[in-house]
């Protein structure tokens, strides 16, 4: 409801700035509800900065998708690398499964896919009239030389069967349309044509022992001249599978690529039976300078995390300096705005206690032993500096580590990669958690600290609770937003009050005005009455 706002007009009083003056010092209490919230919002802001670096290594070094860096798997820190003698024939891979080793190998032949190709199919091919992928398939059919197609009456289609896939096809779409339907089929067929030597072109998607199998619905493998008799048919020639000898022990594949013992072999050119190819070297070892840059890469990554969250922990926390008003802000320069605004945001998760005990846990896993062995075994320490929050340090440069892996490359993956026989659950019990932390390698206890505090199913991490992360139903379901959307509730109320509030002064001081009014208008008919009186005594 507005109010009349009468001004000082009967007793000169600038009753708007009076009534100003006055709500300033009510409205100070939304002014610092609002500083509340803004600090809120700030360290909830601050709080998923961490968690979103957290989540970023351990998506690095503890996640299965990621087989190169994950530390929890024995295959990262296993790496074994293969050198082959020629190349040019076999490359080879080697898992953490395979042994160190050399093992010879002879390609007898490689594997080869089913294939069938036309000759010339159009009646002018030799005249350059070719047939073109824009061309409609009734168009198709009058230039093919052994033609024409067969369309149904009814539907102007026809279906051909090939390796026991049908597949239709209508008379007005184009051939390029036909050929994309049948690559993508399931057929396992990639057909292709050549305008140059106007000719198609049928090759099995996968190598092997295979044939390439049709009917000739529509008489479509008789126009191009593939197929002469009716029902089934097999086309072109046979695939044929890859023939070798492993260390003297014959063997067959239908790919080229296979794998045994750990090894991945891959035969890289074309090979016949008749080559006789020499037999080719591969000698397997440990690959200590991947296996070095991975725990050496873990460290550095470690020592960044913990310098972020031990950075917030300590930093100087300005209590004087709350968030600007919008009265203190218009008072101010942009850069006195900035100066004050990062002192106000300074030391906001200054010892907080989630992440303080998160990083205090994580010191404590690394620094417990595994199967009796610490980390410092492999020439990794702690720094002697308090200050550093537990950082890593690689003793020598990294010379003992090096040495380590290769003189006990088992030890430095035991170390790190060491599974319990208890999955990890959020609601284990203690005796169960104390069992998995003993039975698990350092990166699995690590991982299982970060879980705790960041994941985000199972049930919320205890980080994850306080601050939430974008695009999850936490978002705005944490203690923060909680707390925020509380305030803003008292912020809302507080500010009605204080409308009604102003809105009675006013309402107060127009009645007084209105009140002064009716004295001056009185007074001033007294002194008319007074000043009336003597010229009636001469009257009479």
């Amino acid at each position: 409801m507005s109010v009349l706002r009468i001004g000082g007009i009967a007793s000169g009083f600038d009753t708007d700035k009076i009534v100003r003056d006055l709500m300033r010092v009510e409205r100070s209490k939304v002014d610092r509800k609002v500083q509340q919230r803004q600090i809120l919002q700030w360290q909830k802001e601050q709080f998923r900065e961490v968690i979103n670096q957290i989540r970023s290594f351990r998506d690095t070094y503890f996640d299965v998708s990621r087989p190169l860096t994950n530390m929890t798997s024995s295959s990262t820190l296993r790496r074994m690398t293969v050198s082959s003698t020629d190349p040019a024939t076999v490359t080879a891979t080697a898992s953490a499964d395979a042994m160190a080793g050399s093992s010879e190998i002879r390609v007898i032949q490689s594997a080869t896919a089913a294939r069938a190709q036309t000759a010339p199919v159009s009646r002018d091919s030799a005249l350059g009239a070719r047939l073109s992928l824009t061309d409609s398939l009734a168009t198709v059919s009058a230039k093919l030389q052994n033609g024409p197609l067969v369309f149904d009456a009814v539907n102007s289609s026809f279906t051909v069967n090939i390796n026991g896939t049908r597949i239709s096809f209508l008379q007005n779409e184009s051939l390029g349309t036909a050929i994309s339907r049948i690559n993508n089929s399931a057929a396992g067929i990639h057909v292709g044509y050549s305008s140059f030597s106007d000719t198609f072109t049928f090759t099995a998607k996968a190598t092997g022992a295979q044939n390439i199998t049709v009917d000739d619905g529509g008489r479509f493998f008789a126009a191009i001249g593939l197929k002469r008799g009716t029902g089934l048919e097999t086309i072109g020639t046979a695939g044929r599978d890859a023939q070798f000898q492993i260390n003297g022990f014959a063997g067959s594949n239908a790919a080229n690529s296979f794998t045994v013992d750990g090894i991945n072999y891959n035969i890289a050119r074309r090979i016949e039976a008749t080559d006789n190819a020499p037999p080719v070297t591969l000698s397997v070892s440990l690959d200590s300078k991947a296996i070095f840059k991975n725990i050496q890469s873990f460290v550095e990554d470690y020592n960044k995390l913990i310098t972020t969250i031990g950075g917030e922990l300590n930093e100087e926390r300005f209590s004087t300096f709350l968030p600007l008003t919008a009265e203190q802000k218009k008072q101010m320069s942009e850069q006195e705005i900035k100066t004050w605004q990062e002192r106000a945001q300074s030391g906001l998760l200054r010892r907080e206690p989630a992440l303080a005990n998160m990083l205090r846990e994580m010191r404590t896993a690394l620094n417990q032993t595994v199967g009796g062995v610490h980390l410092s075994a492999i020439g990794i320490e702690f720094s002697s500096n308090f200050r550093d929050n537990g950082r890593l340090v690689l003793r020598d440069g990294g010379q003992r580590l090096r040495n380590a892996i290769a003189a006990n490359p088992e030890q430095v993956q035991e170390l790190f990669t060491r599974r319990s026989s208890i999955a990890y659950r959020p609601d284990l019990s203690a005796a169960e958690r104390s069992q998995r932390r003993q039975e698990s390698g350092l990166a699995q206890r690590l991982s299982d600290i970060l879980l705790d505090n960041i994941r985000t199913t199972g049930g919320s991490g205890i980080l994850v609770e306080r601050a939430g992360v974008a695009g999850h139903p936490t978002e705005t379901a944490n203690s923060f937003s909680t707390r925020i959307d509380r305030l803003d509730t008292r912020i809302k109320r507080t500010n009605e009050l204080l409308i009604r509030r102003e809105e009675q002064l006013f309402r107060q001081f127009s009645a007084m005005e209105k009140a002064l009014g009716q004295l001056h208008a009185q007074g001033d008919w007294l002194a008319a009455q007074v000043e009336s009186l003597p010229r009636l005594s001469q009257q009479r």
